[in-house]
């Protein structure tokens, strides 16, 4: 088979799964407002999701480092497909369905990005004609239409959440298709890691990565879901709360603002450097909690949208800077490991709705919880600004190549 076509079979994959994994967002806003759940119970539907997520980031790496890559992506897509038709029966099955459905979620899709990532690059740097340009184009490719299926999967599941005819079966019928499709597309997309690595998993950080992992890594990874799932929860839990009628909608195109200006800000990621942009993602996450809180104010739902401009923009250059010093930092036996530790801190962020709602209570309406948040992403800058930058030099990452990152595309320059 062509070696263009396997690539292709791969992104369906990864479009697909990027696609299921955010389109339940607005029909869990459904459920919590219709069953009368509260924005408590709304929140751990999202913690559910990274609750599934922390195993499935520690061992999918990992374990496709010793196993192969190949393995690791089909089961994680076929699981996938299944929990996203449990969501589906969620209207029978009620809040227990929703609860296993996100926790199994968060297992399928963190084995899926993580993977699926370096086995993309890896397929792309195994061609007989591919130059280090060829496999950053390639990479950006995947980027891209994977932060495409982030934005597109709750702006669909949205509008047919607000207007479509049964919603509870209709939402996610979309997901359900283009999971089964891309299932089927894997079918003869080859294994790359051929140099097994055989025994136990290599867990963890790789000594050599520790220092950047703890100055850089770690704060650059709670600068990206930690602000986006704002636009997801506490945002239109407010807004609505404020008198807005057309949420459902509202999280669609929130959604849309966040993936969107984060594919489209990784070309100036990518000619920042991680020393900059790093620092930048968390001074933009500070300021889009501040127009947040001018949005969840009476009559404010218009700042919404501005609010998850600037956070889309801060996660794409979190994202794509912490990929590219994992790439850079980590040996190639390693960085399916690596990846899988730095994607702890990106995807903790789901769990912040959470926290905020049990810390803050009913001040949470007001929404000084949001600038406090805010101030968090300011100290996050100071760290990367000091400590991070120090050890990207240290470590001579300051200048790495991104591989491809989850949520926003390279545009496969050199710098």
């Amino acid at each position: 088979m062509d070696p263009a076509r396997h690539r292709r079979r791969l992104l369906v994959a990864l479009f697909a799964t990027a696609v299921s994994t955010q389109s339940p967002s607005p029909l869990l806003l459904r459920y919590a407002d219709v069953l009368d759940l509260g924005a408590l119970t709304l929140t751990l539907f999202f913690a559910a999701y990274a609750a599934g997520l922390v195993p499935s980031l520690l061992l999918a790496g990992p374990l496709s480092d010793r196993d192969g890559r190949r393995r690791v992506v089909l089961g994680g897509v076929l699981a996938a497909l299944v929990c996203t038709l449990v969501l589906v029966a969620a209207d029978v099955g009620g809040v227990t369905f929703l609860v296993v459905g996100r926790i199994a979620q968060g297992l399928a899709s963190g084995a899926v990005f993580t993977v699926g990532t370096v086995w993309l690059r890896e397929l792309s740097a195994s061609d007989d004609d591919a130059g280090p340009a060829r496999v950053r184009r390639a990479a950006a490719v995947a980027s891209a239409v994977m932060a495409s299926g982030f934005a597109a999967g709750p702006l669909v599941a949205g509008f047919l959440v607000q207007w479509g005819p049964a919603p509870q079966l209709v939402a996610l019928a979309p997901s359900a298709v283009l999971l089964l499709v891309g299932l089927v597309g894997l079918r003869g997309v080859p294994e790359t890691m051929t140099d097994r690595r055989p025994g136990r998993l290599a867990l963890g950080v790789p000594p050599v990565a520790r220092r950047a992992f703890w100055a850089y890594l770690l704060p650059v990874g709670l600068t990206v879901y930690t602000y986006a799932v704002l636009s997801l929860t506490v945002f239109p839990l407010l807004v609505a709360a404020a008198g807005f009628g057309a949420v459902f909608a509202l999280v669609g195109v929130s959604a849309l603002l966040v993936q969107g200006s984060a594919a489209l800000v990784t070309p100036l990621a990518t000619r920042l450097g991680p020393v900059r942009a790093g620092p930048l993602a968390a001074g933009l996450a500070a300021g889009g909690c501040g127009l947040g809180y001018l949005a969840v104010q009476p009559g404010g739902w218009p700042w919404v949208l501005p609010a998850c401009l600037l956070i889309g923009l801060g996660e794409g250059l979190g994202m794509t800077s912490g990929v590219a010093v994992c790439d850079r930092v980590a040996p190639p036996d390693r960085r399916g490991a690596l990846l899988s530790a730095f994607y702890l801190p990106v995807y903790a962020g789901f769990v912040v709705p959470t926290v905020l709602a049990l810390v803050s209570g009913d001040a949470l309406r007001g929404g000084v919880p949001i600038l406090v948040l805010g101030g968090v992403g300011l100290l996050l800058g100071v760290v990367l600004l000091g400590p991070g930058r120090s050890a990207l030099r240290a470590a001579g990452a300051t200048t790495a190549t991104p591989l491809a990152p989850v949520l926003a595309p390279v545009d496969g320059t050199d710098r």
